[in-house]
């Protein structure tokens, strides 16, 4: 996948390692309600307050809780204190960088 480096795909550009064909066989393979939740998680378009905030639907983009940060797909994939244990138990490690989510299998996410 080709990015527009002048556009603002911010999040989709930190958790996605660009133009994979398995990864494109993989989306194929799951139903429609994983292959959205992992699209929407992937590239911001999610019900996370963060896009919420930019729509106006809300006045601040602040995880609902602990307030600290934004709340985006990256805090909740790779930074967020509030979810060590579950990032734990289904990632395999307590905090992520960006890189290894672009690294991770569709399916681990």
């Amino acid at each position: 996948m080709l990015w527009d480096y002048t556009s603002t795909q911010r999040q989709a550009r930190e958790l996605i390692s660009g133009d994979s064909p398995a990864a494109k066989t993989k989306l194929l393979f799951f139903n429609r309600t994983q292959s959205s939740a992992v699209a929407s998680l992937l590239t911001g378009h999610n019900t996370l307050r963060r896009l919420i905030y930019i729509m106006g639907l809300i006045g601040r983009p602040l995880f609902r809780r602990h307030g600290a940060q934004n709340e985006t797909s990256a805090h909740v994939l790779c930074e967020c204190g509030t979810l060590v244990t579950l990032r734990h138990t289904h990632l395999a490690s307590f905090f992520l960088d960006f890189q290894y989510v672009k690294n991770l299998s569709l399916g681990s996410v």
